[in-house]
């Protein structure tokens, strides 16, 4: 397989390299989307990750794909958030293959795993029998709610977490439907707070020796995402509800929030005190001062929001902006994705192009942290399903002919590397 990464900044991993987790191997059961990009933002940091994948392969490598795709072509899903690891498709469903991969833990490891609450623990791979045996291996469990909680058994995802934390019902117009966010921001954020558990478990383990089960689930980070507004809720006698008119955040007075145009939307953030020099801006003086007095901000927001959004649907995005930049407030053009990522304050630092023996190139998006002294990993693309699991096995010890047993009866995956 091609494995030639390219771009402005970054390079490949090289021989005697040290990043903060060079040494350090995760073993990653993980499939879908929070459980993949932990264990590639791990790769990105050093690690040595091996994903470990049933012989039909993780979801993803076709779940989402465009529709002209070939049959055979991967899902950009699973190309972008798999990078910098290892692939070792083995059925854990057998016994024999559970056995494998017993012999493979070490005590200095990092078991990531996304799997449903109990299904490892069925197959003798749980925390506690793991912890037990190998009480420096560090265990990250993520779930859509605690596997340690009374609701561990319940089953979530990115769209139905936003639906039960709250999430969704700060979005969209109050006589409308709730809108919940448009990427999988849950997942995400899940992944980065699995991230930061592991390397503070492994900070510690480097103090006392000793690992840790570290639980990571949907809800609450879902929730801690609501930091400000759940605090709101907690303590407020009065909550905060959506707005009628462009008001998309529930806390917030007019004018903050998006606004169509002629042809597109934009974006204002402002304090009351601005109110008035907007209103100028857009000649909408006489309707609007009147409503500012007083806490008019807020209680009148919806009427005033609606007046500037009557005005703003007659105006291009450009021609709105240049007449609302002299006011000093927050705005911008509600950008789609193709034109954010095009942006080359960012694009120079986050789009990396790939080659790759899928077939030609494909561009993926990096992890945000920038280290000054050890510039992140950029070391493998997406890995073929199965393209290391020899490679991995013979590492761990095990002799040829078990490994041609394993594949010959099917527990284990190979695949030949593409040239």
């Amino acid at each position: 397989m091609l494995n030639t990464l390219t771009g402005v900044k970054g390079r490949l991993k090289e021989d005697g390299d040290v990043h903060p987790l060079s040494g350090i191997r995760v073993l990653a059961f993980t499939h879908y989307a929070a459980g993949p990009i932990a264990a590639q933002y791990l790769g990105s940091l050093g690690a040595e990750v091996i994903k470990i994948e049933a012989p039909a392969g993780d979801y993803q490598r076709s779940g989402i794909k465009e529709p002209t795709a070939a049959a055979d072509a991967p899902s950009p899903y699973f190309l972008g958030m798999n990078r910098n690891q290892r692939s070792l498709s083995i059925d854990l469903k057998r016994p024999e293959a559970q056995a494998v991969i017993r012999e493979i833990i070490s005590q200095k490891d990092i078991i990531l795993e996304n799997f449903r609450p109990g299904v490892l623990d069925r197959m003798g791979l749980g925390n506690s029998a793991l912890l037990a045996k190998h009480p420096g291996l560090i265990y990250c469990s993520i779930a859509a709610y605690d596997p340690a909680g009374p609701g561990r058994n319940k089953p979530g995802q990115d769209l139905i977490i936003q639906a039960l934390s709250g999430i969704a019902s700060l979005g969209g117009a109050a006589d409308g439907p709730p809108t919940p966010a448009g990427g999988y921001i849950v997942d995400t954020y899940t992944a980065s707070q699995a991230v930061i558990g592991i390397q503070a478990a492994a900070r510690q383990r480097d103090q006392t020796g000793l690992g840790q089960w570290v639980r990571v689930d949907m809800m609450s980070c879902a929730l801690h995402l609501l930091t400000s507004e759940s605090s709101y809720a907690l303590n407020a006698r009065e909550q905060a509800c959506r707005g009628r008119n462009g008001i998309s955040h529930s806390h917030q007075p007019a004018s903050y929030g998006i606004y169509s145009t002629l042809d597109g939307a934009i974006a204002l953030v402002a304090r009351p005190a601005s109110l008035p020099d907007i209103a100028a801006a857009l000649g909408l003086s006489d309707p609007v001062i009147p409503l500012l007095e007083g806490s008019g901000a807020w209680t009148n927001r919806d009427e005033i929001a609606g007046i500037l959004s009557d005005r703003l649907r007659q105006l291009t995005s450009n021609d709105a902006l240049t007449r609302l930049a002299p006011t000093g407030i927050l705005l911008a053009p509600v950008r789609s994705i193709d034109q954010a990522l095009a942006d080359p304050d960012v694009a120079g630092e986050l789009v990396r192009e790939v080659e790759h023996g899928y077939g030609g190139r494909y561009r993926v998006i990096l992890e945000p942290l920038k280290l000054s002294g050890s510039p992140l990993v950029f070391d493998r693309p997406a890995p073929d399903l199965g393209e290391h699991s020899v490679e991995v096995l013979r590492e761990a010890g095990i002799d040829q002919d078990r490994i041609d047993a394993l594949i010959a009866s099917g527990t284990v995956r190979a695949t030949e590397k593409k040239r």
